[in-house]
């Protein structure tokens, strides 16, 4: 019996497996304290990051629009229209009506560098075996009309880069108190010289001509879904069902 005994006191006692409860709680706790100096610490500085981003694509799709707006491209354009202001006056005009051949869409789409269109755009890139950016294809962005017959093409599938906007545009003038407000009607141009709603580009006296682009998110990038965008607001918060508000909106002016 005291052999036995002294077996069982000399077997090695088994280490202690895992944590205890008190040791887990601290643990946590510490790893809360330094999860909260880093946010404390670095916290603004990725919010930062993430609002300089959202900024530079805010930036990006105003110039864009802004740019196609005073310019006069070679082909249909330079038909259609006798100076970049008329071609910007018809487009404000229409974008705000209920013809959705007049619709504005603004998107970026994968550009043949070896195709070029009359306008000066690039034709879409549509062989899938050239994949290499800036030597197979590179990302053109562009503002089309809906009644564009490029648009059909830029858009199929495989050919967008990331999202397809809609653009509604409003004249801002001036009211009473020298403030900009935006005009009562969609689809009109006010002279604010003669406070009269005008009809044609030469109809309006000013030099320029301010108006608010809202920019509003496609559900669909793709043109077989866009082909089916309405305009209709049923639910009258003055935004079209299909897209609902703006993601932003953008004060600018055109001059003759």
């Amino acid at each position: 019996m005291k052999y036995l005994y002294s077996m069982h006191r000399s077997q090695p006692r088994r280490g202690r497996q895992g944590f205890t409860l008190v040791e887990t709680v601290i643990a946590m706790g510490i790893i809360t304290i330094m999860i909260t100096a880093f946010l404390a610490a670095f916290g603004p500085a990725v919010q930062g990051i993430r609002k300089s981003m959202s900024a530079k694509e805010v930036k990006r799709l105003a110039t864009t629009l802004e740019y196609e707006l005073s310019v006069l491209r070679a082909g249909d354009e330079a038909t259609d229209y006798a100076t970049s202001f008329e071609k910007a006056y018809e487009w404000i005009k229409g974008s705000g009506g209920a013809d959705k051949e007049d619709v504005i869409l603004l998107y970026q789409y994968r550009g043949d560098p070896a195709s070029v269109h009359e306008d000066g755009t690039l034709e879409p890139q549509t062989d899938r075996a050239k994949q290499i950016p800036g030597e197979d294809y590179v990302v053109q962005s562009v503002v089309r009309r809906w009644d564009d017959s490029k648009v059909e093409d830029e858009l199929a599938l495989g050919m967008v880069v990331g999202r397809v906007f809609y653009v509604r545009i409003n004249q801002l003038i001036f009211n009473d108190d020298g403030e900009l407000e935006l005009t009562d009607q969609l689809g009109q141009i006010i002279d604010p010289t003669t406070d009269t709603v005008t009809s044609t580009d030469t109809d309006y006296l000013e030099a320029v001509l301010t108006f608010q682009a809202e920019f509003y998110v496609m559900k669909s990038s793709l043109y077989a879904a866009i082909e089916n965008f309405s305009l209709t607001d049923d639910d009258g918060d003055g935004h079209p069902d299909a897209v609902g508000k703006p993601v932003f909106t953008r004060n600018m002016a055109i001059r003759r």
